[in-house]
Parts: C-alpha cells; sequence; structure tokens
C-alpha cells in the first residue's frame, strides 16, 4: 500500500504549497513556496544551489517525509487487515545557510553552501510556534482551510498529532526547528479493475488514491510530473488465457496404486 503514502505526501505538499499560488501568494502559511517532499538535496559547486541558500537565510521552510505505515483489521476483524495509518513527518525551521568542505573527484577540496538551523531565540521560537499553528490548521481533517480540500480526501482522520524541538548534535545547544507528526488515516490503494472498457490510460493506471491526487494535481507542477512519470512504469496486466474446459479422472476399481493412465472414469466440461 506504499503509494497511498505518496498520495498523502503530494497531498500535503499541495495544501501547504498550492502551485497556483507559486508565482505571487497567497500562501497558507509563513513557509510560502518553501515546502518541500522528501527533502532537499545540496549540490556540490551548483550556483543555483548558491542562490536557493541565499533566498532562504533566516527563512521558514517546511520538508514532508512519511514514515511509519501500519495496515490494521478492524477491532474484533482478522482478516482482511483494511485500516491503513501513516505517519506523515512535517520538519520546520529557520534557515542558516553555512559553509562545508569537500573534497573533489580529483582530490582537490572546495567550500560549498550547506543547510542548517538557525540557533534559536525569542524571535525565531515564535516564528516556528506561528508556522506550526498555521500547519496544524491546514492539514487538520476537519478544518476548512481552502488549499487543503485535496488532503481532506486523502487523510480520512487524524488520530494525533506530537510535536517536538531538536536540538544540535551535543544537545547542548537548542536550534530553531521542530518535527511534527501526524498520525493519519488514509484510503487502500485500489488498482484498476481488469479487463476495463475502455481500456486504462495514462493516470487512469495508477491506483486510488494516488490517481486522484495526479488528477487533481497541475500537469506542469512538480507533483503532477511525478506522477506522470511513474503512470508510464505500470502497464496494463496480461489478457488472461481462456479456460478452455475442465476435466476430471478417476479411478473406482483401486487395485494397485493409480497412474494418470489407470482412470476409468472421466468427466469433461468443454467451454466454448
Amino acid at each position: 500500500m506504499s503509494l497511498s503514502r505518496l498520495a498523502l505526501r503530494l497531498a500535503a505538499c499541495e495544501a501547504l504549497a498550492p502551485f497556483a499560488s507559486s508565482a505571487s501568494g497567497p500562501w497558507p502559511t509563513l513557509a510560502g513556496r518553501e515546502v518541500y517532499d522528501s527533502r532537499i538535496d545540496p549540490i556540490a559547486a551548483a550556483s543555483d544551489w548558491e542562490q536557493f541558500l541565499a533566498r532562504i537565510d533566516g527563512k521558514p521552510i517546511v520538508i514532508l517525509y512519511t514514515e511509519d505505515h501500519e495496515t490494521v483489521p478492524f477491532e474484533g476483524a482478522q482478516y482482511p487487515a483494511e485500516i491503513e495509518m501513516v505517519d506523515l513527518f512535517v520538519e520546520i525551521m529557520i534557515a542558516a545557510g553555512g559553509l562545508v568542505e569537500v573534497v573533489n573527484p580529483d582530490g582537490s577540496q572546495a567550500t560549498v553552501g550547506q543547510l542548517g538551523a538557525a540557533v534559536t531565540d525569542r524571535q525565531r521560537e515564535a516564528l516556528l510556534d506561528l508556522l506550526e499553528g498555521q500547519i496544524r490548521y491546514v492539514l487538520s481533517t476537519v478544518a476548512l482551510a481552502p488549499s487543503a480540500a485535496l488532503f481532506r480526501q486523502i487523510a480520512r482522520e487524524c488520530h494525533h498529532v506530537h510535536s517536538v524541538p531538536q536540538r544540535e548534535v551535543d544537545k547542548t545547544q537548542r536550534v530553531a526547528a521542530r518535527t511534527m507528526i501526524f498520525k493519519l488515516r488514509v484510503p487502500q490503494d485500489q488498482w484498476p479493475a481488469f479487463p476495463a472498457s475502455p481500456a486504462a490510460t495514462g493516470l487512469g493506471l495508477l491506483p486510488q488514491p494516488l490517481q486522484q491526487v495526479a488528477t487533481a494535481l497541475d500537469p506542469t507542477s512538480s507533483g503532477g510530473v511525478l506522477c506522470a512519470t511513474l503512470a508510464t512504469l505500470i502497464g496494463p496486466p496480461a489478457a488472461p488465457t481462456a479456460l478452455g474446459d475442465i476435466r476430471l479422472s478417476s479411478n473406482l476399481d483401486r487395485v494397485v496404486t493409480p497412474t494418470l493412465a489407470d482412470d476409468d472414469v472421466t468427466g469433461d466440461v468443454a467451454f466454448s
């Protein structure tokens, strides 16, 4: 049921940073467009990475992950297991650009930018508190945040939210970053029926609820492009071989251990 996790993550990204607002806003949180799916990858010696660090330095950013995923039965039931619970991790931080030394393939050293969290203070902690409050509102399954309409269709229930601060490795310095964990119930993956008329193509090859999310996203958005690419990797199942007949053979006058050639009664039902 792993694609329901992807559907949840993409819907959460769209809720917190709507693609329709990518040009000029408005945005539902202080982070604006700085909302990322899974992680931010630094690229050594890339000028666009340096420009990115300069743009977000001192500003709030959001990174989304999906972690633990449990499939459990309804209370009192044994099979099938039908409840899908996913942990959605939302990391928030006040970004701080830094420098780190890396070794190039030729052995030479270079200095590249590094993303980290700023040391916290009263103002940064207040910004984090406000950002967390905005995210909790947008991702609430009962709130009516306009950008979260799609998310509310994927996140059926919110069972709890846990928020913890982050600290430096030595645990002595608290940084301006927190991790929020939403335990959410999501729909099960439902693959398209086969045979179907007309035959599924494109995004129609994706299972639900990912197909629902992919269809709702702008096809030029990063999530829309990702879903379209995934759909090209899925092919319809091969047509099953038609059943020709059912044959039953029996040896009623068993005097020795029978073989396939020892049957004395044969029943055959042919299918045209």
